[in-house]
């Protein structure tokens, strides 16, 4: 529960001819992390490792089931399909070539059938415009006394044209589109050339419309209005076809990208293994829970034929973290910050309880809590992975907020329900006394960090850290003696020598440590530096304790501030219901608004800030993370992550 999941090392020799059987009852079981193994000495591979030429056709083939499901409109692949343990890899080659040449006649007509779609409707759209004009769309240029022009120009303009008409000429409004005007202007052969300026000076672009031989513009447009119609029909049988095809290869495409992905997994497992002409040499961290089974399940898939040797954890060893269920949402937190070294605690226990009781101090409303719990709890019942960890986070959180809600006497920010207040509201009396909660709350959370930091210095063997170090029995010491003298529970003269014995400690610890690496014949710096070193240590270590506890002033602070904007808000009531009259809709909108800002602004910050404790204030004393994940073999989905 407080340390990562105990690791054995398995290391299994095989035949080779049962390597691949005990790799997919290995990735099936998905419970084992493979390791890189040494051939022992002498022993040579008698065939080559290197599986690149098998391993490219694989990862071809995945790609090409990919495109096939991308292009036929099947989303992204979710992993393994149905019957993907029955095809080989030729199997998945000709299933996928089958499908292939299926799929590209077909492609091609709906891209053919696209471009035809969006030719036919920008003729329509463009020929709408000259839909009431009953000139031959095809010889508007070969009028022996006349001269057209069609195309557009700004509105502005156009309408300056208009108002100013000259009788040498014709210029008519066809339709307007995104800030012009479509136009038609007509001039005889001796009065083109004036038309011809006064629409270049107005910005004209001219523009052919579509025509089509021995239409007019008018059946043009009706023309164009059906070709779009039928176009788009040839588009959408193009698509069923597509559809049809899809239905029908789907299952196809998952077996044979799934047995692509399957052999591309086995090969990079098998080029791992150091092999002989008979035998391969198969090694792996395994959870020690897990152990039995992974024997099981290696001695079934060789029918015996293995010689097995277990090895406790040592070196670079994976980390699984396997809290209990209930603490299991917070998980995410730690790794986040980071993953514990193997022999380090886990502290997502420790770190779920303060995370909920930090932010319910700051976030302190029944009714509020209330609500962050109910929809925590709904995203916990229908999200699923990392969405519903984060509702049943919420959910913890809220109802711890519901209950410090019901130290402060706080639902809402209701005035009547503060008498009822197992304490008190923060804004009323005293509030130091607060705060002084606040500060000895973070006193706790600093020294069990310290706490923790002892027994993971004592599993490293590092006792002198355990004792003299700033987070260990030395720090503890000097924390406590600080805290209880200043705070009279301890005599001045008692506390002072305590905290100058600490101090000592400290500035031991780096001399010692010197000293003893001294002995073992490494080099080390200067007695100077080092002498230097600790006592800038020993006055660091004091600051930081003190800056530690001081940041825990801010739980105080923050539901001093809570409460304060739901105080405010009741304040803007009373001050609608002044102008408005009692119960005003003014007043009712400013409580509501306050609520909401309070639930949505507050606890975002009430979040952040217990997140930011958690992870400068309490795992800064212990954590030194740079743990390696445990990512087992698996072929199968749902293998342990």
């Amino acid at each position: 529960m407080f340390r990562p999941v105990r690791m054995e090392k398995l290391s299994a020799l095989l035949l080779g001819a049962d390597a691949r059987a005990a790799l997919r009852g290995l990735g099936k079981l998905g419970c084992l992390q493979l390791a890189p193994a040494e051939a022992a000495p002498g022993c040579t591979s008698s065939e080559p490792r290197d599986k690149g030429a098998a391993l490219a056709r694989c990862r071809e083939l995945a790609k090409k089931a990919e495109g096939l499901r991308r292009q036929l409109g099947g989303g992204r692949g979710a992993g393994f399909g149905a019957g993907r343990n029955t095809l080989n890899v030729e199997e998945a080659g000709r299933e996928l070539a089958a499908i292939e040449a299926q799929a590209l006649p077909l492609l091609e007509r709906r891209r053919l059938a696209a471009e035809a779609l969006a030719a036919a409707i920008a003729a329509k759209e463009k020929g709408a415009a000259y839909a009431a004009v009953p000139l031959p769309s095809d010889k508007l240029g070969d009028f022996r006394f006349l001269r057209c022009f069609t195309g557009s120009l700004p509105s502005e303009n156009f309408r300056r044209l208009a108002a100013a008409p000259d009788e040498k000429w014709l210029l008519s409004a066809l339709s307007e589109r995104a800030g012009r005007t479509v136009v038609l202007g007509l001039a005889d052969r001796d009065s083109a050339a004036g038309l011809e300026a006064a629409l270049k000076n107005a910005g004209f672009s001219p523009e052919a419309p579509p025509g089509r031989p021995g239409l007019t513009l008018e059946a043009a447009a009706a023309y164009f209005t059906a070709e779009e119609k039928k176009c788009r029909l040839r588009a959408e049988l193009a698509g069923s076809a597509l559809e049809e095809l899809a239905d029908r290869s789907r299952g196809a495409l998952a077996a044979a990208g799934g047995a692509a992905a399957l052999e591309e997994r086995l090969l990079e497992a098998e080029q791992s293994l150091p092999r002989t002409s008979a035998a391969a040499l198969l090694s792996g961290w395994v959870p020690a829970p897990k152990a039995k089974e992974v024997r099981l399940e290696l001695e079934a898939a060789t029918a015996g034929r293995l010689v097995l040797k277990a090895a406790p954890a040592a070196g670079d060893v994976p980390v699984l973290l396997d809290p209990p269920p209930l603490f299991r949402p917070f998980a995410g937190v730690v790794r986040a910050y980071g993953l514990p070294g193997y022999g380090e605690a886990d502290p997502t226990a420790p770190a779920a309880v303060i995370y909920v009781l930090m932010f319910g101090a700051m976030f302190g409303d029944a009714g509020h809590g209330a609500v962050v719990c109910a929809g925590g709890a709904w995203l916990a019942l229908k999200g699923r992975g990392a969405a519903r960890a984060a509702g049943r986070l919420a959910a913890y959180c809220g109802l711890s907020a519901a209950a410090f809600g019901l130290v402060y006497g706080s639902c809402f920010g209701l005035e009547s329900l503060r008498k009822y207040a197992l304490w008190r509201d923060p804004l009323e009396g005293d509030p130091f006394g607060l705060v002084l909660a606040a500060l000895y709350a973070g006193a706790a959370v600093i020294s069990l960090g310290a706490g923790l930091n002892i027994l993971n210095r004592l599993a490293a063997g590092d006792r002198l850290g355990a004792l003299l170090g700033r987070f260990g029995g030395a720090g503890l010491l000097f924390y406590w003696s600080a805290i209880l003298t200043l705070s009279g529970g301890l005599a001045p003269r008692f506390g002072l020598p305590l905290l100058g014995a600490a101090l000592v400690c400290w500035a031991l610890e780096k001399p010692l440590e010197c000293l003893a690496e001294r002995r073992r014949g490494n080099k080390t710096e200067g007695w100077l530096e080092i002498s230097a070193e600790a006592l800038v240590g020993t006055f660091e270590g004091a600051l930081l304790y003190l800056a530690n506890t001081v940041s825990f002033a801010r739980l105080a602070a923050y539901a001093m501030s809570h409460a304060a904007l739901l105080a405010a808000a009741w304040s803007l009531r009373d001050a609608a219901d002044q102008v408005w009259g009692h119960n005003s809709a003014a007043g009712l909108l400013a409580v509501l608004a306050g609520n909401a800002a309070a639930i949505g602004l507050e606890g975002l910050v009430a979040a952040v800030q217990a997140l930011r404790l958690e992870y400068y204030e309490f795992f800064g004393k212990f954590f030194e993370g740079g743990g390696r994940p445990f990512k087992p073999f698996v072929l199968e989905p749902g293998g342990m992550k």
